[in-house]
């Protein structure tokens, strides 16, 4: 079968097959092939495969199709050639091969295995390619045929068929070394330095600014249906793009990423805003909106008799709890599933049960940040009389400790992925 191979980059070695008839390649998740690159576009090009002729044909992309160098617009592929797509290499290797006959030997001359070149490692089920993965499951070293490619979090990663490990590019010619394991409980010193490492400032300074203004237009005047339409649309960017960010945070560190990603690009708005925004919405209907519906119909009740209802009281106050339990859990598994089935309660609190002792120290963090976070705030608007600073402090100081809040729960995944075996 025709296959594209990754040229270069940690994944460098990995086959992408393709399919007879036409293959799409973009960013986004509804391509045939999707590759999480910021240079690639969402829908970047198509590969067709027709009676044995391989031609590639741009889709409009923003950074350009490349063969050996050169831009193309519609293109013969042919093996050897390098493709380039954006920043992103590959290049193209075809299902047809020269098959040349081996030298006559003698009847009774015994037959030797292949040797590879000094240096190199054999893989574990075939003994005569060399090994280009390690597993971090079983430890074991495998070529390129023992490992499956899959997409978490729009990021692809590679896995062990024998045993499902999570494997990384091991390099020929040297010897595997166990990465020395990594604790939840060693890692949390580093949590709320995380937004600070390399551009981490610049990146929180520019979403302060961002969001600063986006607020400041939806607290305008509101007169008519256009003006609400558009504090309508201002939301759901605003919403979107801060949710579409937070999972980038966590699928950042939950690969083992040292410093924040960069802020999302705009060039898919279905998939950087929309979704990411009723996933967002989603994800607190189901974990609040009981004890919220419990709230409500506690002060309906007050207002119809004037009497307290305690007992809907008490239970409003145990469901909004578990509910908040509940939350982080959710919240990491829909941005590593980048799906709404993470919400699953038949995933979530298995997932919750494998790690109690890791999973209770990030809730306390994270309610006692929160704490911090709304103290701060009205802290901030009552010492500082200015009417822009405040807000732009505490703007800053949120989107400083949501960061904080995202790393602690991709490390929680990234210390635990082995317990968890979500992938």
């Amino acid at each position: 079968m025709a296959k594209l191979l990754i040229s270069r980059g940690p994944y460098q070695g990995t086959e992408i097959e393709l399919q007879p008839g036409s293959n799409r390649v973009g960013r986004g998740p509804d391509n045939d092939i999707q590759i999480e690159d910021d240079s690639v576009s969402s829908h970047h090009c198509e590969i067709s495969i027709e009676n044995g002729l391989t031609r590639i044909r741009d889709l409009g992309s923003t950074n350009g199709t490349f063969i050996d160098g050169c831009p193309v617009q519609d293109s013969p592929l042919r093996p050897g050639q390098r493709l380039q797509l954006g920043s992103f290499e590959l290049s193209y290797d075809s299902a047809v091969r020269v098959r040349v006959a081996a030298p006559p030997t003698g009847a009774n001359q015994p037959k030797s295995t292949p040797a590879l070149p000094s240096g190199m490692s054999p893989c574990k089920q075939h003994a005569t390619n060399p090994a280009e993965w390690l597993c971090n499951r079983c430890h074991q070293l495998f070529c390129n045929a023992c490992v499956l490619a899959k997409t978490i979090g729009r990021k692809p990663v590679h896995v062990c068929v024998t045993c499902g490990g999570q494997c990384t590019p091991f390099g020929l010619g040297v010897f595997a070394k166990k990465e020395e394991a990594k604790s939840f409980f060693s890692e949390l010193p580093e949590v709320f330095k995380y937004p600070l490492k390399g551009n981490g400032l610049i990146l929180l300074l520019g979403g302060t600014i961002f969001f600063g203004v986006m607020a400041a237009l939806q607290r305008g005047p509101t007169f008519g249906l256009l003006i609400w339409a558009l504090k309508i649309m201002l939301a759901i960017i605003t919403g979107g793009y801060l949710f579409s960010y937070l999972q980038k945070i966590i699928q950042s560190s939950a690969q083992g990423d040292e410093e924040m990603p960069s802020w999302p690009d705009f060039g898919d708005y279905w998939n950087d805003i929309i979704r990411p925004y009723f996933q967002g919405v989603a994800l607190v209907l189901v974990c609040l909106g009981p004890a919220w519906l419990i709230a409500g119909k506690a002060l309906l009740d007050f207002g119809l008799t004037g009497d307290v209802p305690v007992g809907t009281i008490a239970l409003g106050v145990v469901v909004g709890l578990m509910g908040l339990t509940y939350l982080p859990m959710a919240l990491l598994a829909v941005a590593m599933a980048d799906s709404m089935a993470g919400i699953n309660p038949l995933f979530v609190i298995p997932s919750i049960l494998k790690v109690p002792v890791e999973y209770t120290v990030a809730c306390c963090i994270l309610i006692a940040v929160f704490i911090v976070q709304v103290v701060s705030s009205l802290v901030l608007d009552r010492i500082i009389p200015l009417p822009v600073v405040p807000a732009l402090l505490s703007g800053f100081m949120s989107l400083y400790f949501l960061t904080a809040e995202m790393r602690l729960l991709g490390l929680m995944y990234y210390t635990n992925k082995d317990t968890l075996k979500w992938f």
